[in-house]
């Protein structure tokens, strides 16, 4: 049945009963006024902050949100600190109906210092279905040690070609014309028993080769936190990728910025819990009417047909020329753990 705020039956509270609860959803802004029963889901809460030692309506919301952050902070430390990479190196890009309104959460735990919210975060991935380029990928095994690679680098310069030749006629039949192609090698160390593929540059080469192997190298460390040249090496597949763009879509930008005169104005006001104890007042802004250069500083809540965006405190927002809203601390620096 779904959150209790949806009055569809469901009386065990949600995530979105707790953000509406805590007053970061409005009732009559969902979805462009879908109707949210506020009541319900307060009444869902509170049975059961009393099955948790009276714990008050507020502090439980809370409590639901922080597990909610937590399991996303979790599932991007997976996509970025275990595969070696520091995510303060990266934008955080929120996207669906909710994301927006745990963005500057998960970017203070993960010390992340900007954020860029897409025009329509909520259909993003639809969107992003009808923007992105046409893929297409063969490979064929080859299990061979290194050593025996520079020996037969003709029999793999000709694989790599007929590779080649087999994505080109798949990526024509798309419509794609022009499409960009990448080599790739996966390799290992002789005995084990997964790959990391590698970039193999194009024509084939010996200097090809010793340059794949160390990427090769230098992958695994960070990786796997080791690497050892001395190990033999096997080139166990060789894979090719073409991609590129069928149909374009216009992207529009704007031309230039709104003037000293054009600054972002609030459309309304909403008491929002940061903690149990006392709400915070903040200014609403309607996202239809934010345009390139408008500024704001948060503690913020921006309203759009498909989604809510919370900026938290000691952030600020600026819209960008393609209507993004981009989020960075107002101090210059997101304080947070790694």
């Amino acid at each position: 049945p779904g959150p209790a705020c949806y009055d569809q039956g469901g009386q065990v509270p949600t995530l979105t009963d707790a953000l509406l609860a805590l007053g970061r959803m409005a009732a009559d802004r969902f979805l462009a006024g879908r109707a949210l029963r506020p009541s319900l889901a307060r009444a869902a809460l509170a049975q059961l902050g009393a099955d948790l030692a009276d714990a008050s309506v507020p502090a439980v919301a809370l409590a639901i949100v922080e597990i909610a952050n937590a399991a996303m902070e979790r599932a991007l430390r997976l996509v970025s600190v275990e595969r070696g990479h520091n995510p303060r190196d990266f934008t955080l890009v929120p996207f669906g109906g909710a994301g927006p309104l745990h963005a500057c959460a998960l970017a203070e735990a993960l010390g992340m210092r900007r954020i860029l919210v897409p025009a329509q975060p909520g259909v993003l991935s639809a969107l992003g279905l009808l923007l992105a380029d046409v893929q297409h990928s063969a490979s064929r095994a080859l299990l061979v040690p290194a050593r025996q690679a520079y020996r037969e680098i003709e029999t793999v310069t000709a694989l790599a070609a007929e590779l080649t030749q087999a994505v080109r006629r798949v990526l024509a039949d798309e419509a794609v014309a022009d499409p960009a192609l990448s080599l790739r090698a996966d390799m290992r160390y002789a005995g084990q028993s997964h790959e990391l593929s590698v970039p193999l540059a194009q024509p084939l080469s010996r200097a090809a080769l010793d340059a794949a192997f160390a990427r090769f190298h230098d992958l695994h460390r960070r990786r796997f936190g080791y690497a050892d040249a001395a190990l033999e090496l096997e080139l166990v597949a060789l894979r090719v990728q073409g991609q590129g763009q069928a149909h374009a879509l216009p992207w529009p930008r704007a031309a230039a910025p709104v003037g000293a005169r054009g600054a972002a104005r609030a459309d309304g006001q909403a008491a929002v819990w940061f903690d149990a104890d006392t709400p915070v007042t903040l200014p609403c802004f309607d996202r239809r009417r934010l345009v390139y250069g408008h500024r704001f500083p948060g503690p913020a809540l921006v309203f759009q047909y498909d989604s809510t965006l919370l900026v938290h405190p000691h952030w600020h927002a600026t819209v960008d020329p393609w209507s993004n809203l981009i989020l960075e601390p107002a101090d210059g620096a997101a304080a947070g753990a790694t």
